[in-house]
């Protein structure tokens, strides 16, 4: 099939590679330009990382959740693709979509998790009740691409990243809902479709769920070298206790990551990672807790992850006080892990905005 790229993702690709090369590694923070606890601004110019660190992430996530609704606005998520192209950063898209299933012919619901029910990933396909559905979904993708343009009226690059996590079984693509061969299609027809739609600005990226178990395991729904220019993987470290073989499991998950990389010359990435520390204490926090956390959980990670090759690591959005991966500072309230953070964040092998210059080169 092969995937016809404007030259902006070749560059953003290029980019990638440059700094893969010199053994640094882009920090990636989701939803960092329009949703923190700490900013100021909501436009794509302001980021709790920023706050902490006087720089932008260099890769910032958004989400098709924001054309909707859920987490913005599509005409106020454009002004912020173009704010962070701007400034340097790389934005990589991913895609919560919904159980097409559920409302009407034309009503989406945001984002329905855990709902599996009523085998959306047939009745999407060409022959499917839900085929149209579908597409009306990707022509807003197509949309959204086609105005995410830069002064110069040059289409912005952006990595896409549908259908995560998909060997796990949360999602209606995951492994026990469509079969490898089945999800494998359905990622070939959707990179079709938006092709045919005009869509050039995509680099495309696989991202299974974490640990790797193995190569093989990994490669069972992989879509194609002829589609695929990044892949990575999710893994979040939950409830972390002493001992508990995470980072030993990080490594080894890495070490096959970078290998079917090189082999393939495709892009690594770690695409999603946070310390979830779930049910600690009287409340429910999903990502890092007010106190208790690990000491020195960022510059641990660091330590892993400076002996691979990989592109950039991606640390989940900071959407509340009770849910967030990146410490803050908001007035008098610091974060217990601010420092180690800024450790992290500061050390020479990690970067942060701008990562490339107004002709697209490495800065």
């Amino acid at each position: 099939m092969g995937v016809k790229h404007d030259k902006s993702v070749d560059e953003m690709l290029s980019v990638l590679r440059a700094y893969t090369d010199k053994r640094q590694i882009l920090l990636g923070h989701q939803n960092a330009g329009h949703i923190g606890i700490s900013i100021t601004s909501h436009d794509g110019t302001d980021s709790d990382i920023k706050q902490l660190t006087g720089k932008m992430p260099a890769v910032v996530g958004i989400d098709t959740l924001s054309f909707l609704g859920y987490e913005g606005k599509m005409a106020d998520l454009i002004k912020i693709v173009k704010n962070l192209h701007k400034q340097g950063c790389i934005v990589t898209l991913s895609s919560h979509m919904p159980n097409f299933m559920l409302g009407g012919p034309d009503t989406y619901y945001d984002y329905s998790p855990n709902n599996v029910e009523g085998d959306c990933g047939h009745r999407i396909m060409p022959g499917g009740d839900l085929n149209a559905k579908y597409t009306r979904f990707l022509d807003m993708i197509a949309d959204f691409a086609g105005e995410c343009v830069d002064i110069n009226g040059h289409p912005i690059p952006m990595v896409f990243r549908p259908f995560h996590e998909c060997n796990g079984d949360w999602f209606w693509w995951g492994r026990p809902h469509i079969s490898d061969e089945e999800y494998i299609e359905l990622y070939r027809y959707t990179v079709s479709y938006l092709e045919e739609a005009s869509v050039t600005s995509f680099a495309y990226c696989y991202s299974p769920n974490g640990p790797i178990k193995n190569a093989g395991d990994y490669m069972l729904r992989y879509p194609g070298d002829d589609i695929i220019d990044v892949i990575g993987f999710d893994y979040y470290h939950d409830r972390p206790s002493r001992g508990d073989g995470f980072f030993e499991t990080l490594d080894a998950s890495l070490y096959t990551l970078c290998k079917i990389a090189d082999d393939k010359g495709l892009v690594p990435a770690l695409t999603e990672i946070g310390m979830r520390t779930l049910d600690s204490g009287v409340d429910y926090y999903e990502g890092l807790a007010p106190s208790g956390n690990p000491s020195h959980w960022f510059t641990d990670i660091g330590r892993v992850l400076f002996d691979h090759n990989i592109s950039y690591i991606l640390f989940w959005s900071n959407f509340s006080k009770m849910q967030y991966w990146i410490p803050y500072v908001q007035g008098d309230d610091e974060h217990e892990l601010v420092s180690d953070f800024k450790r992290f964040a500061m050390d020479s092998r990690i970067v942060l905005a701008p990562v490339f210059d107004n002709n697209g080169g490495v800065i």
